[in-house]
């Protein structure tokens, strides 16, 4: 799940590169039409990889918050700990992905005033900046805080004991 996520998100910021390497190299008029396709494509990815990878931390966290509230009920410190814990990674992950979100959303919007010269292109291409500023830093938090909850999740496994016994579980081949 992780991988296929950053594969997404990583796809989605190379894809929105091609769009502005081919916003400046457009010749004339005449691939516009590719432009805004393949803009509307990566704004897509970038949506979709975000919300996610929102929708990831917020899974994980319930499946986190159930088991140790269910497992470790006689231990409520290392409980809360891995629930706050959680919730640390979620306050990181969200702000850029949302600013991702919105600002890729906000260029391509704005890229339809420029195609009708409604809006200056300088607008149009501070937005795109801005978008992949924060692609990039989701991507990197995202990255990030995946590998964390990854390790959070397989060292509650550790703590937690086996179904047939009183020793801690193993961690699977």
């Amino acid at each position: 799940m992780v991988l296929g996520l950053l594969t997404t998100s990583f796809l989605s910021i190379a894809c929105f590169l091609a769009t502005v390497i081919m916003g400046f190299m457009m010749p004339g008029r005449f691939a516009v039409p590719q432009h805004i396709l393949i803009g509307f494509f990566a704004t897509f990815l970038v949506t979709l990889a975000q919300s996610m990878t929102m929708f990831y931390f917020i899974g994980t966290g319930k499946y986190v918050k159930d088991l140790v509230s269910k497992e470790l009920a006689g231990n409520p410190s290392a409980s809360n700990e891995f629930i706050r814990r959680t919730k640390v990674f979620k306050a990181r992950v969200f702000p850029p992905a949302l600013w991702a979100m919105l600002f890729t959303m906000a260029t391509m919007i704005v890229g339809g005033g420029v195609h009708t010269r409604m809006i200056p292109a300088w607008v149009h291409l501070g937005l795109a900046i801005v978008s992949l500023y924060y692609n990039g830093m989701a991507f990197w938090t995202d990255a990030k805080f995946m590998i964390e909850q990854n390790l959070l999740m397989q060292e509650i496994e550790r703590m937690i004991p086996a179904e047939s016994g009183d020793e801690p579980r193993t961690q699977k081949a």
